[in-house]
């Protein structure tokens, strides 16, 4: 992948780094608040969509993304780590490991197709579009939280987006 066509992505985890950043590390329970009993909490939407971008990356490297569950049920991750600060250094370090799978796609051809563990046959460039759509979708249930929570929410980032030609 070049470095232009990584940019959505880089796109996508700055408004996720900002959603994050628009909870007041002083109120630690909001984080882990359920609105509504079929709800996820904060901390649950962000953990799942960092454990889906980080398995997707790892299926598409070829690295075993088995001790992934491990990790985002651990930590900040789990609640057993604090709040937004905790979360946001979390969030870094998650993105540095995506970043460098990311970079380890430029090598590949994303067109490929190959057997998924599902047994469906996609392509890499398919499977990195429903990565995207799985973030912007948690991404978007945290914004409508933090709104019951009474909190800004960032801007989206749609002119960004419209000069990616998304």
């Amino acid at each position: 992948m070049s470095r232009a066509e990584l940019r959505p992505f880089g796109v996508a985890t700055a408004h996720t780094a900002a959603v994050i950043r628009a909870v007041p590390e002083a109120d630690l329970r909001l984080w882990d608040l359920r609105p509504l009993p079929h709800l996820k909490s904060l901390r649950e939407q962000l953990a799942h969509l960092a454990l889906v971008r980080e398995s997707t990356l790892c299926t598409l490297t070829g690295r075993d993304p088995a001790n992934l569950r491990t990790l985002f049920e651990s930590g900040p991750w789990s609640g057993r780590g604090g709040g937004t600060n905790e979360l946001l250094k979390a969030w870094d370090d998650h993105t540095r490991r995506c970043q460098f799978m990311l970079a380890d796609l430029r090598t590949r051809d994303l067109a490929e197709p190959f057997q998924t563990g599902f047994g469906n046959v996609a392509t890499p460039e398919n499977y990195l579009r429903l990565m995207l759509l799985e973030e912007t979708h948690h991404r978007a249930q945290m914004i409508f939280m933090l709104r019951l929570f009474q909190l800004e929410a960032p801007d989206f980032p749609g002119r960004a987006w419209a000069e990616l030609n998304l």
